[in-house]
């Protein structure tokens, strides 16, 4: 089995008129979710903080090379303990269609076990709903993750509605449930 985490960027920023879209980078609030949604999933799923963990850990991340998309893979590989060596940039992540990022997670190195994907919506979006065989994401706002299992032992197998949906987390969702710990990291209309 091989384990896939999706992580759409956190909220950036629009402040800046000059910058193209690839260029804009976080906002403040997207500089707090980053970090708190994956410590939230290091210290839960994958064995941070002494806990057992419940899935294998993350071996690499692959990134769009958009601005908003490396900074929240930086902060995912800071939280999963992974080298900068383990951090990819592909350029056809960026604001990529369902079918490019099953192409690319088809051409995930076969050694990794447990691969984290980042990249943007709306592409991200039908991605997640097209792979899981039981379930359905309803909808993927900023700083979203969805960890995935896949029923095949090789990422060159991977196809649609075979996925098992292990974890869907939001920003808003970790602020209800946890206020003392997140609750900065999420607004009423935390969509971008």
């Amino acid at each position: 089995m091989k384990y896939l985490t999706v992580l759409r960027h956190a909220k950036s920023s629009w402040d800046h008129p000059g910058l193209g879209d690839h260029d804009r980078p976080l906002n403040e609030r997207g500089k707090l979710a980053a970090p708190a949604v994956c410590s939230f999933l290091q210290k839960t799923y994958f064995g941070g903080q002494g806990k057992e963990a419940l899935l294998p850990r993350p071996e690499s991340i692959v990134a769009s090379s958009a601005i908003r998309t490396v900074s929240t893979a930086q902060f995912a590989r800071e939280a999963f303990g992974l080298a900068p060596v383990d951090l990819v940039l592909d350029s056809k992540l960026y604001l990529a269609s369902s079918d490019t990022l099953l192409d690319v997670v088809r051409n995930l190195p076969e050694d990794r076990k447990h691969i984290v994907l980042v990249g943007h919506n709306p592409g991200l979006h039908e991605f997640c709903d097209r792979m899981l065989a039981r379930a359905g994401v309803p909808r993927m706002p900023t700083c979203t993750a969805v960890i995935m299992g896949l029923p095949h032992e090789y990422w060159g197998l991977a196809d649609w509605q075979e996925a098992q949906l292990i974890a869907y987390i939001t920003p808003k969702a970790l602020a209800r449930r946890f206020p003392l710990e997140f609750s900065s990291i999420s607004k009423p209309m935390d969509d971008d």
